[in-house]
């Protein structure tokens, strides 16, 4: 997926911006394949423009004529000219990466007619019966530059020229990408190679990478926070695969998947006799895991008188198996995680402080999907990628509605959810190349509805700025 922001940001664009207005007096915006403007801080420097986007009525219109014109740019995947409904001529240039479409250069705000144009006194009335005051207008009008035919034509090759030099920019960074074999947030399989792939490069989850960076050399305990489903079981195996001890054992334990009796056993081990149905001496994890790493998922529903136990583990690498006498010792690194809040459970009662203390060495927070949201349709295509090579059958694409769908609703369940459903829309979705909106079950589709309304109110003033389109 082409990184629109980076490359709208970049210095050789920035400064082909600043020349196509200086010159021309022409606005150049970068739209992504989902229509999202990706440069509206930037957006409108021509006056005409920016009267236009005074008003709601202004943007309304503008937001349609893009609306039609990237939708022909969709279609067509050929450079084109197009009339705005102020007068105004623009052109669309589709950038095409290896033959399929991810985005197109919208240059705006040409004036090709002289101010006693019959066509161009007609618009001019338009805009006047739409409420703009006449001798703000006429000014605007005035302050621009007028472009005749050929120095169109010329704008248009040069434009061209910029389009194919992205596309060829994007082709170099992504074979760059595979060679250095790109950090992946962890979703399956191999731990054992680096970070296998990141899928997403949200500010959020980057701040997650960059500190499983500074943290490699380390031993000491790490927690991990974060909703269910957000991937704490697989963060803590990337942490244990790219530490010191990456090539001794890790050990996966939920605290909340035994009762306290059987917990205690489990993490600590038990003598033969210690109790009913132990007819056997048996290892505890932290034998198990001696001079490796325990991962204790859900640690916030571990009972106090367990998490007394592993403080002292945590403190002097000492602990006695159930029903024992001697005392054992392991030299273990703990990787904790919960979805609760600790600090709330101290208050409680719940859970002790001084543990809390002692875990919290190295502390990571997993952001939940609604705040990365920019990594859900990557996510997404992963998943696809996944199922077709795991079911052997052909991949499925995602159609656009069940994309916008996606991008507003809230997940609950996170990236979890995320899979699941991908999994779900596969099977529903039955010989159908593309996945619709039809394949979508109800319950989603009207949180998903009831989050676009939300979206679009949280986005007005965005909006007002540059047209984001359904």
């Amino acid at each position: 997926m082409i990184d629109w922001i980076k490359i709208a940001e970049s210095h050789v664009i920035r400064t082909f911006r600043k020349i196509s207005y200086a010159w021309w007096g022409i606005d150049i915006q970068f739209y992504d394949e989902y229509d999202a403007c990706k440069n509206y801080r930037t957006f409108f420097q021509n006056p005409v423009c920016s009267v236009i986007h005074s008003i709601p009525k202004g943007i309304k219109l503008c937001a349609q004529t893009y609306q039609k014109e990237l939708k022909k740019c969709r279609k067509s995947q050929t450079p084109f000219f197009y009339q705005c409904f102020a007068g105004l001529q623009g052109f669309a240039v589709p950038v095409p990466v290896q033959q399929k479409y991810v985005g197109v250069m919208i240059g705006s705000g040409i004036r090709s007619l002289k101010d006693d144009d019959p066509i161009q006194k007609r618009y001019r009335e338009t805009l006047m019966e739409l409420g703009f005051d006449s001798m703000e207008l006429d000014q605007c009008y005035r302050n621009m530059k007028t472009i005749d035919q050929h120095k169109k034509e010329y704008i248009s090759d040069f434009v061209k020229h910029v389009a194919e030099d992205v596309a060829a920019f994007y082709e170099y960074l992504q074979e760059k990408n595979e060679t250095t074999k790109k950090r992946l947030f962890l979703l399956e399989g191999n731990y054992k190679e680096k970070y296998r792939r990141i899928i997403g490069a949200s500010p959020a989850i980057r701040q997650v990478f960059d500190t499983l960076e500074l943290i490699e050399r380390s031993e000491s305990p790490v927690l991990i926070e974060g909703e269910s489903g957000t991937g704490k079981e697989l963060i803590a195996a990337a942490i244990h695969y790219n530490s010191p001890c990456k090539d001794k054992t890790f050990v996966i334990q939920n605290c909340s998947a035994f009762s306290d009796t059987l917990l205690n056993s489990e993490l600590f081990g038990h003598e033969k006799g210690s109790f009913t149905g132990a007819v056997s001496d048996k290892k505890g994890l932290f034998e198990v895991a001696d001079k490796g790493t325990l991962f204790l998922d859900e640690i916030g529903d571990m009972n106090i008188e367990i998490q007394a136990k592993l403080l002292r583990v945590l403190e002097d690498g000492s602990f006695y198996r159930v029903g024992g006498t001697e005392q054992k010792k392991a030299k273990v690194r703990i990787i904790a995680a919960t979805n609760r809040s600790l600090k709330g459970l101290i208050e409680q009662g719940l859970f002790r402080k001084d543990l809390f203390y002692r875990i919290n060495t190295i502390h990571l927070t997993l952001p939940p999907l609604r705040e990365r949201r920019e990594d859900i349709l990557p996510l997404a295509n992963y998943f696809l990628d996944y199922y077709a090579i795991a079911r052997k059958e052909p991949r499925k694409e995602i159609g656009r509605e069940v994309r916008e769908l996606l991008l507003v609703y809230r997940w609950p369940g996170n990236v979890r959810e995320l899979k699941n459903l991908m999994e779900r829309l596969i099977l529903l979705s039955g010989a159908s190349e593309v996945i619709e909106i039809t394949h979508i079950p109800k319950e989603i589709l009207a949180d998903a509805y009831n989050g676009l309304q939300t979206h679009n109110h949280a986005t007005t003033s965005q909006t007002q700025r540059c047209p984001q389109y359904p």
